[in-house]
């Protein structure tokens, strides 16, 4: 990759997580119920970033969910609404860099499609409520499970595809492997990326179609990680999570490993998280949300560290099932 380009997708990427974590912060004192849970249609093409312009031209798919990028906000009738306007063009502005950033890291060899929804607030997010969470986060799942199933029923067309997400959006692709997984659409699977998240020991035992990866090729797998520089900066809500494979050797054991970048990354085994030596945590701390993301959680810099890594990958799973066809 041209150093020109490398800077470029890392600066992207630096003003991405400072833009979806720090825009729009807005204090409100009415509250508010969730929207009433009508149905979005993803016949429309503006419910689809870029109205699905490039998603048309290749043989394998990638159906993307984005992260949190909004805050709460006050609707017209002056109540504080918890969950994304996806029509608001000032709240598209906070959630396209997102989306553009995954898609050039993940996408090279991929029609890329990626839904607006109704995702929740960073405000949601930190209350650390998991019960809060779970109930707004319903919302946002029927919306993600809704687009995901007009894209497997008009567009994907019998393509191998693959589901990939970050955050809350992995959280989303997660829970659409757990809820809507039939046979026939395990069988086009090639990977789900689920970056940013935490599956739990009761999550892995209860449900079969959360088969973690165990290298760099195998498919229908479940790739996760979350990084820190230590481990007291997990994020409270990630603690229980037994998901991790390291993208820079693409092992599950604490073998070391050194980026392209020059920082070395090893998985501590005891709490499934990557630690990462050789950077300046300083530069990724935002004090506004060290409740959820303390100090040394490289949280919104996933796609920074790792992108040469995970674009290589992408397409060696895609290799690794074509040839097993």
């Amino acid at each position: 990759m041209k150093t020109t380009y490398k800077k470029s997708l890392q600066l992207l990427s630096h003003l991405t997580g400072i833009a979806c974590l720090l825009l729009a912060l807005v204090s409100c004192e009415k509250d508010s119920s969730a929207p009433a849970s009508d149905t979005i249609d993803y016949s429309d093409n503006r419910c689809w970033f870029e109205n699905k312009q490039d998603a048309t031209g290749k043989d394998v798919d990638l159906f993307y969910v984005v992260p949190t990028c909004i805050w709460d906000y006050t609707d017209s009738l002056g109540q504080t609404r918890h969950h994304m306007d996806i029509f608001s063009a000032e709240q598209r502005a906070l959630t396209d860099p997102s989306i553009q950033l995954a898609k050039s890291v993940l996408a090279d060899s991929c029609n890329f499609f990626s839904p607006y929804y109704r995702q929740i607030s960073m405000d949601s997010w930190l209350t650390l409520d998991t019960a809060l969470i779970e109930e707004r986060f319903k919302l946002a799942y029927q919306d993600v499970a809704d687009a995901f199933h007009y894209y497997m029923e008009h567009d994907n067309q019998g393509k191998p595809f693959i589901l990939a997400g970050h955050s809350q959006g992995a959280k989303a692709i997660i829970e659409l492997l757990k809820r809507e997984m039939t046979p026939d659409i395990s069988r086009k699977l090639i990977a789900t990326y689920a970056i940013g998240y935490t599956v739990t020991p009761e999550e892995l035992a209860g449900y079969p179609t959360l088969r973690p990866a165990q290298d760099s090729i195998d498919t229908g797998v479940l790739i996760g990680f979350n990084s820190v520089t230590r481990p007291d900066a997990v994020s409270p809500l990630f603690r229980d999570n037994v998901v991790c494979i390291n993208p820079v050797n693409w092992r599950t054991d604490a073998t070391p490993a050194t980026s392209y970048q020059g920082f070395t990354v090893a998985q501590d085994t005891t709490i499934h998280t990557l630690i990462v030596t050789g950077i300046d945590e300083e530069q990724y701390f935002i004090p506004s949300v060290a409740a959820l993301l303390p100090k040394g959680n490289l949280h919104v810099q996933e796609f920074n560290l790792y992108n040469e890594d995970l674009r290589k990958n992408v397409l060696q799973r895609i290799r690794a099932f074509r040839q097993a066809q």
